[in-house]
């Protein structure tokens, strides 16, 4: 709890220190969102809608992959922002479009629509719980939103009609060159069997045998139905490939290696289920079978499982290209690779099937067999034929009827009337704004102060208490000013420091004590000139001025600075030339010497302090600061105590770091003194410390 107390006083220490940085920049954020409001220029918005059909079923009974399902509104919409969309877009605006939206050329168009895409001007988002893609285009020329967003969905539309009639055009493709080859095989079958019946006119094929061929003959034709079908999907896999460079092709196969791992149990189980479905047909169960279909049922569900496992692999990527179209066509390549390992478990199950049947038609009478196996031939080839005969048709009809998955809704329409700017919303973001930066740079510039700015600093570094804090006095010397303002604040927080000093000293009278500083202009004279007068009201005091180089308090008690402290320790006077000022005996620093320090170190003045101490309860010595010469040094072995002057917000922390070992080798420290607290902005000190040790 402390901790934490002592936490939010540092921010608002930081707050009350920094305040006109605070202030500052709130008040520059304002004039620029002011300035924003009224140099802003206006903004169009227009939007357009497109719908997404359900795929439809291929050609061989699967789905025509352009992108895969599963995510396929995100699919659409990571295409929408591709490069290769928004290039089509630029190509594709007519001249007209190019001036009236004050673009210069196709490649600037280009430029601008990715940047519109990057800064999110152009959103394209799919609505929620449905099939529909809503682009909203927002630019500072009405022209320019207008052709953008119908530019988008009118080349998408023919990028998605574009892409599906290649597959089915390359399917067909296919399809026509495995029909010509059927039809020349199958008119070879055909001649084979004229030709053997001609010379056994009287051979007929048993009805064992007929039943035998008839079954061998249709797996045959299905065996060769799943051969095409994997070569089309080997096309239809090297078509996607074709669209990708070598680069993303390694990508593709470390892709694939990473996959297999965790989906190998399912392929395995696909594999084992195909197999047990033709140990069935082998054994006579027709394809309608209830066991066969419960079978084929598992196998599609296993099929499915698969897919969405890839599509649950690649959904949980979380850095997909923004405006690229490469997870996509990765995705759309591994499931087609996978159709391909199904196709390929199911062709070696057929193929298990007729050898099984193969082998129980080398059983037969050896004239019966050959006529078996060239009818066999042409009723399997004619099968197949007419097969791809339909599917070349299918094609035929898909290529030509082919509108492609994306439907455009509503057009984008031409918006001449700019939008309202949201000023409360825009008004708090800059305040928000402002707030941030400058509660930033106050904390950077508080952090990179190097000036003490709080008693716990200095605490924390010297290990011993706060005596007082002194408030800051603005344009006036003050060295006596406790004696002429006794009832100001300052002259409270004299009484609390000299409170504070009897009961930390300890010995019963506080006797000599040292007050010095780190550096010059940090308070010292203020100090003990206002302290030795506090002590003075209720114990015998004496003031010494033992700064020989600088002194000032001779001024403040309106003496002279000669006869003083210096001519009594050179020996040109055999007293102490002390003088009273207002009930206060002060000792003055006398002539100039060109060694104090060795004055300061001298027998006589270690005499002194010791014969003044059977007179006075207490004797301040105003010294010089620490990192001016050694004088302060040399005192602090001579006196009970020492009291170190800071200055608040002045005083260097390295200064401090540096003189720790100094001020703390006699052991004699006995606190420090925080000097010129701006009370208004630093009020809690000085209210603490007067409620801490005056209640």
């Amino acid at each position: 709890m402390h901790e934490d107390r002592v936490e939010l006083e540092h921010y608002i220490g930081v707050f009350r220190r920094r305040w006109w940085i605070i202030s500052s920049v709130m008040v520059l954020t304002l004039v620029f969102s002011i300035i924003y409001y009224i140099k802003a220029p206006p903004v169009y918005e227009t939007s357009t809608t497109m719908l997404i059909r359900q795929k439809p079923v291929g050609i061989f009974g699967t789905p025509n992959y352009q992108v895969v399902s599963g995510n396929e509104m995100v699919n659409h919409t990571l295409l929408l922002k591709s490069q290769s969309l928004m290039k089509m877009v630029a190509e594709n605006l007519p001249d007209s479009a190019l001036a009236l939206s004050g673009l210069s050329s196709r490649e600037e168009a280009f430029r601008r629509i990715l940047s519109d895409i990057y800064s999110g001007r152009i959103q394209i988002e799919p609505l929620r719980n449905s099939n529909i893609i809503k682009i909203t285009v927002q630019e500072n020329n009405p022209y320019m939103a207008y052709y953008f967003a119908n530019g988008i969905a009118q080349n998408y539309q023919k990028f998605d009609i574009q892409n599906k009639k290649l597959q089915v055009s390359a399917l067909k493709e296919f399809v026509e060159a495995q029909l010509k080859k059927m039809e020349k095989v199958l008119k070879e079958s055909e001649e084979k069997l004229k030709e053997y019946k001609k010379k056994h006119l009287t051979l007929e094929i048993s009805s064992e045998t007929s039943a035998l061929v008839e079954k061998l003959t249709d797996f045959e034709a299905e065996y060769q139905k799943l051969f095409v079908e994997k070569e089309a999907l080997k096309e239809r896999i090297t078509l996607v490939q074709s669209r990708m460079d070598n680069q993303q092709k390694k990508l593709l196969e470390t892709t694939w290696e990473s996959i297999l791992p965790l989906i190998e149990d399912l392929r395995n189980s696909l594999a084992e289920l195909e197999n047990e479905r033709s140990r069935l047909l082998i054994q006579g169960f027709s394809k309608d079978d209830p066991k066969v279909l419960s079978i084929q049922k598992r196998i599609d569900n296993t099929r499915k499982a698969l897919k969405d496992k890839v599509s649950e692999l690649f959904s949980s990527d979380e850095t997909p290209d923004p405006v690229g179209n490469i997870q996509e066509l990765l995705k759309q390549s591994i499931l087609l690779k996978i159709d391909l390992a199904s196709l390929e478990a199911k062709e070696g199950a057929y193929k298990k099937i007729l050898e099984k049947y193969r082998a129980k038609l080398e059983s037969i009478p050896d004239k019966e067999i050959e006529l078996a196996r060239l009818e066999r031939e042409r009723k399997a080839n004619e099968k197949i034929y007419m097969m791809l005969l339909e599917k070349s048709e299918e094609a035929r009809i898909t290529e030509a009827s082919e509108i492609g998955d994306v439907i455009l809704l509503d057009q984008a329409p031409l918006v001449k009337t700019p939008l309202k700017l949201p000023k409360t919303k825009k008004t708090i973001f800059f305040i928000f704004l402002g707030l941030i930066i400058s509660l930033g740079l106050a904390f950077i510039v508080d952090y990179f102060d190097p000036s003490i700015k709080s008693e716990e600093e200095v605490s924390a570094i010297l290990k011993v208490p706060a005596l007082g804090l002194i408030p800051r006095m603005d344009g006036e010397d003050g060295l006596l000013y406790v004696m002429e303002h006794p009832d100001s604040h300052v002259a409270e927080a004299f009484r609390t420091l000299r409170t504070n000093i009897v009961l930390s000293s300890p010995k019963e009278k506080p006797g000599v004590i040292l007050i010095t500083s780190l550096t010059t202009g940090e308070g010292k004279s203020f100090v003990s000139s206002n302290l030795a007068y506090s002590f003075s009201l209720s114990k015998k005091t004496l003031l010494i001025d033992a700064d020989m180089r600088k002194p000032r308090l001779y001024q403040a008690m309106g003496v002279e600075r000669t006869p003083g402290l210096s001519d009594y320790l050179s020996g040109e006077l055999k007293k102490p030339p002390i003088v009273k000022v207002d009930g206060l005996d002060f000792l003055p620093s006398g002539s100039s010497s060109p060694s104090p320090v060795e004055l300061l170190d001298s027998k006589r003045m270690r005499k002194l302090l010791i014969d003044l101490k059977e007179i006075y309860d207490v004797i301040i010595l105003d010294s010089p600061p620490l990192f001016s010469v050694a004088d302060a040094v040399v005192l602090s072995a001579r006196v009970d105590s020492m009291a170190l002057v800071i200055s608040h917000g002045e005083t260097p922390r390295p200064l401090l770091l540096r003189a720790k070992d100094q001020l703390t080798s006699q052991n004699n420290l006995l606190g420090f003194i925080i000097n010129k607290v701006n009370i208004q902005r630093e009020y809690r000190y000085y209210h603490y410390y007067r409620r801490e040790y005056t209640s």
